[in-house]
């Protein structure tokens, strides 16, 4: 018999459906995320659920969870894998969209406290990487904070070497959310009575044909938009490549090197254009 494709935490759609079906893990994650006690927490509720095993057919839906926690805060979760180079703009468009929750004419201070937290599987920024971060608006002078509504943070995935001693719990979780087998799940989750939950939900939810097809179809839309962005960040070297040639910046003997075999035939044709 043939053994089943194993989808882990990192799949958007398995990540959303295990926190929404286990209110006992989204409080653990939620807390260790914030760095708060658990007790602290007296509600969360996920505001944005999906119907489990329903099709999703936008490739521009994003599977994050967001939640407002004790009534008073607003949380955005969401997973990322490939760098397309615009995540700090991405999260504060996120933000601004959980942050803007008031009618016309209400008071300003009914507005939530927001964190948009991005669960990456790249570094964000190569010249400083930091396992877990977090950003806020400030004084850059004084070092003044503006806001506390205002929270930013990222945990990198790529950086778990990098956390710090009182990061060993948000750690933990890095790398179940890495694990890519069954087996290295259980041996990373041991005796923690909330992870042997967590892999329960998981596995139930694997069971379900239709929760695995569109943990698929997830999976598929995110190679898709990988080789796109790919092919897209390619086709734009080529371009700037043509256009150092056309300035007379650079040879073509040097675009040729840059460009290997295909230079006569894109090269040649677009100089002529």
């Amino acid at each position: 018999m043939e053994e089943k494709k194993f989808y882990g935490m990192m799949n958007d759609y398995m990540f959303k459906a295990v926190l929404q079906e286990n209110h006992e893990v989204l409080v653990n994650l939620v807390a260790t995320l914030l760095g708060i006690e658990e007790s602290s927490i007296t509600t969360c509720k996920i505001v944005n659920p999906i119907e489990l095993g329903k099709s999703i057919d936008s490739k521009d839906c994003i599977l994050d969870v967001k939640l407002i926690l004790n009534e008073c805060d607003i949380v955005n979760i969401e997973m990322q894998l490939e760098n397309k180079g615009d995540w700090p703009e991405r999260s504060l468009l996120y933000w601004s969209r959980a942050f803007d929750r008031i009618k016309s004419g209400e008071d300003y201070n009914r507005l939530k406290r927001t964190y948009h937290i991005g669960i990456l599987n790249f570094t964000l920024f190569k010249d400083n990487p930091e396992f877990y971060s977090e950003y806020k608006l400030i004084n850059i002078r004084t070092g003044r904070l503006y806001t506390d509504k205002l929270s930013f943070r990222i945990l990198d995935l790529t950086n778990i070497g990098l956390a710090r001693e009182n990061e060993k719990e948000l750690a933990h979780w890095a790398r179940i959310f890495k694990a890519k087998t069954m087996d290295e799940l259980r041996q990373l989750v041991g005796t923690v009575e909330v992870m042997n939950k967590m892999i329960v939900t998981l596995a139930n939810l694997s069971e379900e044909e239709k929760i695995r097809q569109q943990c698929e179809a997830r999976e598929k839309v995110e190679m898709d938009m990988r080789s796109s962005y790919r092919l897209g960040r390619e086709e734009g070297r080529e371009e700037a490549i043509i256009e150092l040639v056309r300035e007379g910046i650079i040879t073509k003997e040097i675009a040729e090197q840059r460009l290997g075999k295909d230079y006569n035939i894109q090269v040649e044709l677009k100089m002529n254009n």
